[in-house]
């Protein structure tokens, strides 16, 4: 049986709910995915998107994206769930839609050596202290290889060594932008700042396109930058003249 991550919608009704508190998103995320003793942990298996309003206009419906980045099952049933709380509102599940995705799929895919990452909520870097808003192809590129290698199942053969990771992200560079910062509620009382817009990046090496196109592959999963649990960092991505995911 394929190891398998999936990402799935959920359609929510809920009156009066505000959808920008980030720390509101994060709570709803855990709620689904956690149990009392993952909730410490500094590896989380999910990722999601901020919560939207429904294209037909309908102010008390909301749409949740969720990606789950393991390859086990689901610690709740999406088809037996009614409600999930947002805040202190309960909202009523009125739909479902899943997609599932295989680590096959995405480690032996097409190999293409562009990608145009496009970045649907702010995103920022954080180690060491410090935020960066800079669209560095290192850290873009670090972030995935993280999670990448959390995600895979034990033993995986599509895991990134030092060595290769060196090499791909020395052999990729930032081609175009179109970019702007913008402020988002952070989910601790305050503000943070991110981009958002579209990057193009360019893997110049053919002996690490491979590993690159994986990469790539997976932002849609897991997000970009910091705090993909709170919503930040959605992102979605074409590849120009080849493949489109």
């Amino acid at each position: 049986m394929e190891s398998s991550m999936m990402a799935f919608v959920l359609r929510l009704k809920c009156r009066g709910a505000g959808i920008m508190d980030a720390r509101k998103l994060h709570g709803l995320a855990c709620s689904l995915f956690e149990r009392n003793a993952d909730h410490s942990s500094q590896v989380k298996p999910f990722a999601v998107w901020p919560l939207r309003r429904d294209s037909m206009g309908r102010d008390e419906m909301l749409i949740l994206r969720c990606n789950w980045l393991r390859d086990s099952a689901l610690p709740f049933d999406p088809e037996g769930l009614s409600t999930v709380r947002l805040g202190a509102r309960t909202c009523s599940v009125v739909g479902f839609e899943c997609h599932e995705e295989s680590f096959d799929s995405l480690a032996e895919g097409p190999t293409v050596g562009e990608a145009v990452l496009t970045f649907l909520s702010p995103v920022f870097f954080a180690a060491n202290g410090r935020r960066s808003v800079a669209p560095d192809p290192r850290l873009i590129l670090g972030g995935y290889r993280r999670r990448w290698n959390e995600a895979l199942p034990p033993g995986s053969p599509y895991w990134i060594d030092e060595e290769l990771w060196r090499a791909t992200h020395q052999a990729t560079e930032l081609h175009s932008f179109d970019l702007r910062t913008v402020m988002r509620d952070g989910g601790h009382g305050h503000e943070v700042s991110g981009f958002v817009g579209t990057a193009r990046l360019r893997v110049l090496s053919d002996e690490v396109k491979e590993t690159f196109s994986r990469l790539v592959r997976f932002a849609s999963y897991c997000g970009t930058g910091a705090r993909t649990t709170y919503g930040f960092g959605a992102t979605t991505v074409t590849f120009p003249g080849s493949w489109d995911g």
